[in-house]
């Protein structure tokens, strides 16, 4: 473990900030209690304009509120001398901003938790964050495989930084008190066309009882059997983990969009207590063990044999779900885990820093 340099630590964590979903307050709680002072920097902006305006300056990122956005970056790091600037999904920033930061001795580092290099990523999104992709000190990447992508573009440091969960806010507190359940299966996450609608369509006519929540499903759903379960609304807090502890199969897609292979609802199912039932690909397979820890399908037909068992065997459902708990918990896979491993590598260089200045 690196200790930490001399000087008090403070850090910029850059990010939306927003609350439903949260993604960004644990982090800023982790890096805390690891000794940063965390100032923050909120990209979740105003936009000025009408509602295809406003989605033009989103997608492109270059109008005069994004300039600012840019500008409150440097003059928050003129007033604070941080060490450290951290951003989460930085797509806001540009090459001459991070050259900037680093102008005036400060680490920066980024945590991506979308693929920017994905063929079916919006056009223009990830335009900005490419071209200062190289002058980063630090690449933290939710999956494996963009390693690779980030070293081809320029990246010289670049660690996989796996999606994980919150014990703060994904614990077993929901949980029924008498071990009922309120669906078979349930999904709660946003629709996509790759596949998933025709699973749950599956379950649904083989007659499960299915809870589906989520952005997106409406216009999706309204011509087919799950049309009467429109509209349907989203989930998070209290209302997700409730969902997916009391429900016999916590279901989880893996977006292809984003070429994912693992993500952040995996271990949040098990952490809230629920029995996950998942795609499978190499790195769940890499993660837990197929019918020991939780279940993963590569069909339609499998995931419907699936929840049939997990309904006839109770005994074999309970003892997955509680290995498959007892692997999460006493493994790496908390938010705090995540946070110190970035924060050791800057707290590495700073040390180094220290060293080359005796």
């Amino acid at each position: 473990m690196i200790t930490s340099p001399k000087t008090s630590l403070k850090m910029v964590y850059v990010g939306s900030l927003a609350k439903t979903p949260d993604r960004d307050s644990g982090w800023m709680r982790e890096f805390n209690s690891l000794g940063w002072t965390v100032f923050r920097l909120n990209t979740d902006i105003d936009l000025t304009g009408n509602a295809f305006l406003k989605k033009i300056k989103r997608r492109l990122q270059c109008s005069s509120e994004y300039i600012r956005l840019e500008k409150d970056l440097l003059d928050l790091v003129h007033r604070e001398h941080p060490q450290w600037v951290h951003f989460r999904l930085p797509t806001e920033f540009s090459k001459k901003t991070i050259l900037e930061l680093k102008e005036r001795n400060v680490i920066v580092t980024q945590y991506c938790n979308d693929d920017a290099f994905s063929k079916k990523s919006p056009v223009g999104l990830y335009r900005k964050f490419l071209r200062a992709l190289p002058h980063f000190d630090g690449h933290f990447v939710f999956r494996q495989r963009n390693i690779r992508d980030y070293r081809s573009a320029g990246a010289t440091h670049v660690e996989h930084c796996p999606p994980t969960y919150d014990p703060v806010t994904h614990n077993q507190n929901q949980r029924s008190k008498d071990g009922s359940f309120i669906a078979d299966a349930a999904f709660v996450g946003h629709y996509e066309n790759d596949g998933r609608l025709a699973y749950i369509e599956g379950l649904h006519q083989a007659g499960f009882n299915i809870i589906l929540r989520g952005g997106m499903w409406d216009s999706a759903i309204k011509s087919g059997p799950l049309a009467s379960l429109a509209p349907l609304a989203h989930a998070f807090d209290d209302d997700y983990n409730r969902i997916y502890a009391n429900s016999i199969a916590g279901i989880c897609f893996f977006s292809k969009i984003n070429n994912d292979e693992w993500t952040r609802r995996a271990p949040e199912i098990i952490a809230i207590g629920g029995l996950l039932v998942c795609e499978r690909t190499s790195e769940a397979q890499q993660r837990f063990i197929d019918r020991e820890e939780a279940f993963f399908f590569s069909d339609i037909i499998e995931l419907i044999d699936i929840v049939d068992f997990l309904k006839k065997y109770p005994h074999e459902r309970e003892k997955v779900r509680a290995a498959g708990y007892a692997r999460l918990i006493n493994g790496a896979y908390s938010l705090s885990d995540r946070a110190h491993q970035i924060s050791q590598f800057v707290l590495q260089r700073l040390v180094c820093e220290e060293i080359k200045n005796l």
